[in-house]
Parts: C-alpha cells; structure tokens; sequence
C-alpha cells in the first residue's frame, strides 16, 4: 500500500483558506439542498473551531424568510457592492468584476449580480484553488499572478463591504451571520480610499491569456461541492 503523499505546506494553507472563503461565500447564498449540502462536504476540510461553529450555526439557523429579510431587495442588510461605491457608476463596476471573473476563468454557481458578496467571496475561494493547482504542477509565474489578484479584489472589491456589511449584520443578523462579518472585515481590512474607477493593479489583457482556461483542475479535484 502506498503512504499518503503529504502535499506542500503552502498548497494545504491555500486549499484551508479556499474553504474558508467558501464557507463564508456560502452563508450569503440562497438556502437550499445543495447549500445545504455544500456547507456539510465543506465541515471536514474547516480546521478553524470558529468557522466549524458558524457553518454548524447556520445549518440549524438559515433559512429562506432570513435570508430575504437580510439580503433581499430591501432587506436590512444589503450585500451588493454598488450600494457602497460612493458616486460609482454602475456599468464601469460590473465590467471591472466581469474582467476579474473572464481572466480567471470562474463561474459563479450562485445565481446573484456580478457584485453580490456571496459571488465575490466564492471567486476568493476560487483563485485560491487556482494558485494551488499552479504550485502543483509547478507553474509559478501562474501562481504569482493568482496571488496578486487574489490581494488586490480583496482590497479593491471585498473591503468595500466588509466594514458597512459588518454594521448591519451586527444590529440585524443572528450571531453567525455577525460573527462570519468580523472574519471578512479582520481578512478584508478597511474601505479603501481611492475612489472608483478602480484596476490600476489589474490588467486583464495582461493575465487573460494565461489564466482564462476555464476552471482548473484544482477546483474539479481539490474540494468537491454540489452545484
């Protein structure tokens, strides 16, 4: 019988860190079976106590009448980032996301706006899975550039919400939903300062050609989750 090959020690902090995103990709998402099935194939790979604590949390406490009165159309919390972009214009904010998404090959699984918090979060746990797969197979410069945009959409994107998502899950939410908004505020950071137009850090002509390949094999084979 062959030993388990342990993987590297920065492969498995990056595939611990696409399921943590993953995780809290998924509380923002719709409840249904699959997500329901989504955050249980996801409980073995959290080693964080915390985290298992909130997707335990959000099995028992989720539910479709929660999740419109926070996140609907006027729900009390909203998670759309075009509602905390000061003057942005709309147009040029999907286009950013949309480059970001096109270069890097992701699919949403989630039926929500390009800017929803929800979709936002799961492209992280994506590129993550991306840069793990180019570690695997050695393809450094590809795993470099993953990284780089990974830092950059969690500043430029992410904490544009974090902070004023946070307020609202905090005098609104259940305890879960309060606590997974302070670890995307604590990873996210505050508001970025510059105003939008935003991308002077990501050239998507640049990177499209080398990453637009479709989902990686990391994504198919690395953590498996129900559509």
């Amino acid at each position: 019988m062959n030993a388990a090959v342990a993987l590297p020690p920065a492969v498995a902090d990056l595939l611990r860190e696409a399921s943590e995103w993953r995780l809290l990709g998924l509380l923002f998402e719709y409840p249904t079976k699959a997500w329901r099935e989504n955050i249980e194939a996801l409980l073995p790979s959290l080693h964080s106590q915390e985290l298992r604590a909130i997707a335990q949390a959000a099995l028992e406490q989720a539910s479709e009448g929660l999740h419109i009165a926070l996140f609907g159309p006027a729900g009390t919390a909203p998670v759309r980032e075009v509602t905390y972009q000061g003057g942005v214009q709309f147009g040029y904010l999907m286009a950013e996301l949309s480059a970001y998404y096109e270069a890097f090959g992701y699919q949403p699984q989630v039926e929500e706006a390009a800017d929803h918090l929800a979709v936002q979060l799961g492209f992280l746990s994506f590129l993550k899975l991306k840069q793990a797969h180019a570690l695997i197979i050695g393809e450094s410069e590809a795993a470099s550039l993953t990284a780089e945009a990974s830092a950059n959409f969690l500043r430029e994107h992410i904490a544009v919400q974090a902070e004023p998502v946070l307020k609202a899950l905090e005098n609104f939410a259940p305890a879960y939903l309060a606590g997974a908004g302070k670890l995307i505020l604590a990873r996210a950071g505050p508001p970025p300062q510059s105003g939008f137009p935003l991308g002077s850090a990501f050239d998507a002509g640049a990177e499209s050609e080398m990453m637009s390949c479709g989902p990686s094999a990391a994504e198919d084979g690395l953590i498996q989750l129900q559509p």
